[in-house]
């Protein structure tokens, strides 16, 4: 049995022995020829909008992972993105590493970032990422406590260094596509509007379709 099964077999008992629900292990990759684009940090005016625009005009919906702070000083951003058909997750109200937090914290952190989303869009969000993907069994059981599974990714091109270009970017992202991904891209990179277009076609020229988180946990 690999480490991490035997981790999550570990906790599953714990909580059950303590009389709660188990919490469920990270959502880590999708199913068949599928593709989940997923953008941290948002939501940052100037940025969003072109991806907004890009994603409709390209008829793809997208997971959009907020920073509760962002989304409280920016709340029409939000609704736009929930407008468009797009999953609106949770990515911590501060956006702090959650494994370096004193431990009651690490619930205020995704406490926060939910009743921010609500706020705005009169639902609590059921994902959540938690930042830099740094967690420990403790942050995945104070995010189910909120509601809340956390979500990963296969692909990570490494867009927040900003240090490629677009063509660069979307060569990048393609070369590593596989069945089942989940594209983790950054809300607030000017090179990763120019390839999103790229990287849409790039993908569907492979024969991928294109999903949500929610439609992976479906």
């Amino acid at each position: 049995m690999k480490k991490s099964a035997v981790c999550w077999a570990m906790l599953i008992l714990a909580v059950i022995g303590a009389g709660a629900a188990p919490a469920r292990p990270p959502l880590e990759k999708g199913n068949g020829r599928t593709v989940a684009i997923t953008f941290d940090d948002g939501p940052r005016p100037g940025f969003v909008e072109p991806v907004l625009d890009i994603l409709r005009e390209k008829g793809v919906k997208a997971t959009f992972f907020v920073v509760g702070r962002y989304a409280a000083q920016h709340p029409h951003l939000v609704r736009a993105m929930a407008a468009g058909g797009h999953v609106v997750a949770n990515h911590t109200f501060y956006h702090n590493n959650l494994t370096a937090l004193p431990r009651e914290n690490v619930h205020r952190e995704w406490r926060l970032c939910s009743e921010t989303i609500e706020s705005i869009l009169g639902e609590k969000p059921r994902f959540a990422r938690p930042p830099g993907g740094q967690y420990n069994a403790f942050v995945v059981d104070q995010a189910a406590a909120e509601g809340l599974r956390i979500v990963l990714w296969t692909n990570n091109p490494g867009d927040y260094n900003d240090s490629l270009g677009a063509p660069e970017l979307t060569g990048k992202v393609l070369a590593k596509a596989a069945p089942g991904d989940i594209l983790l891209l950054h809300v607030g990179v000017g090179p990763t509007i120019g390839a999103l277009p790229g990287i849409i076609d790039g993908y569907r020229r492979k024969g991928f379709s294109f999903v949500t988180v929610e439609d992976i946990a479906r």
